[in-house]
């Protein structure tokens, strides 16, 4: 099932991250941006279009890592997007041959490419742009919205999972967006146990100061706080562990989640390109992205004033320093 970003705008409200309002780039802005192997090829995708509306200052970061080449991907047209696979010396898997393990789609028209060294395997999402003009043989203009990364790591090999999770937060680090939820659970959590067993943090900030546990102790309240990668290392392991993050910036969304199945560790990686998002009838870029400005600023608000609120807390916790918790150095 795919992460749909409209849904965890829901949860986004509520935690105060940051959601999607696209922002005009001037010609030199995009010149910058275009600092990639390709070019975006769909001319429906971009400044001044239905699916790229938004005035303002992009936060679009460059960078040269694994996250940054799947958004790379984004906004190119389907047939681009093919040829795209065969000079990255992507090979095409055929639907009778795909993996059972990472739960493809049963739709037969859908695409998936294995990696040249067989790592991992790709499942592009093409979306038709309906608000696009019709082209000559009576279709719509397709490009890709999202990319999907897959990659399965034997069950006996967890702390490879543990250093796959820091480096996509590094990743993110590096693109300068926001980061929204950090969490895993386990078949038979108990989220009252102590030491604890569930990872639960928000924001950058958050990550800093690991999850948080109220208990009692001899019969007082004691505010708990743990390191969230101890607790990976201690629960990764447990039947059915599910762990998953997500981040945002005003163009796109970015989501890892990891699952401990019968085939070893399923690490599912996304990256979507939001305004390529066909808006209900009626609705416009141009009125949706005031409310999502708004729910933007709101969210780095938040995270400026989180410490400030750590420091009034009954137990508030220590901020350890973000390079070393995600292995940045």
């Amino acid at each position: 099932m795919k992460h749909k970003p409209i849904i965890v705008l829901a949860a986004l409200l509520f935690i105060c991250t940051p959601s999607w309002g696209q922002k005009r780039r001037s010609a030199k802005q995009v010149a910058k941006a275009e600092q990639m192997p390709y070019a975006r090829t769909t001319k429906y995708w971009g400044p001044g279009t239905f699916y790229c509306y938004a005035p303002g200052k992009p936060i679009n970061k460059m960078a040269d890592n694994s996250i940054s080449h799947m958004r790379d991907l984004t906004g190119i047209s389907r047939d681009d997007f093919f040829t795209e696979m065969i000079k990255q010396s992507f090979s095409k898997i055929p639907y009778t041959k795909k993996k059972t393990w990472y739960k493809p789609s049963k739709h037969k028209e859908l695409h998936y490419f294995s990696s040249a060294d067989k790592s991992y395997i790709l499942e592009p999402d093409f979306e038709d742009l309906y608000m696009s003009p019709v082209k000559d043989n009576g279709e719509y203009e397709y490009a890709v919205k999202n990319v999907v990364r897959y990659e399965l790591i034997p069950a006996d090999e967890s702390q490879k999972v543990i250093d796959a999770i820091f480096k996509f937060m590094g990743d993110l680090r590096e693109l300068k967006v926001t980061l929204g939820t950090f969490g895993s659970n386990f078949k038979k959590a108990d989220p009252k146990a102590y030491p604890i067993e569930r990872v639960m943090s928000g924001g950058w900030t958050g990550i800093c100061a690991g999850t948080w546990l109220l208990r009692s102790v001899d019969g007082k309240l004691q505010g708990i706080w743990g390191n969230n990668e101890e607790i990976l290392g201690r629960t990764i392991s447990k039947p059915d562990f599910h762990f998953v993050t997500d981040a945002y910036e005003p163009d796109f969304y970015y989501n890892l989640m990891v699952d401990l199945t019968k085939y070893g560790y399923v690490l599912r990686y996304q990256v979507s390109a939001v305004t390529l998002t066909n808006l209900p009838p009626g609705n416009t870029w141009e009125k949706e992205y005031p409310k999502m400005l708004q729910i933007y600023k709101n969210a780095v608000q938040a995270e400026k004033n989180t410490i400030n609120l750590y420091k009034k807390a009954p137990f508030p916790p220590v901020i350890h320093d973000l390079k070393k918790i995600i292995h940045l150095k």
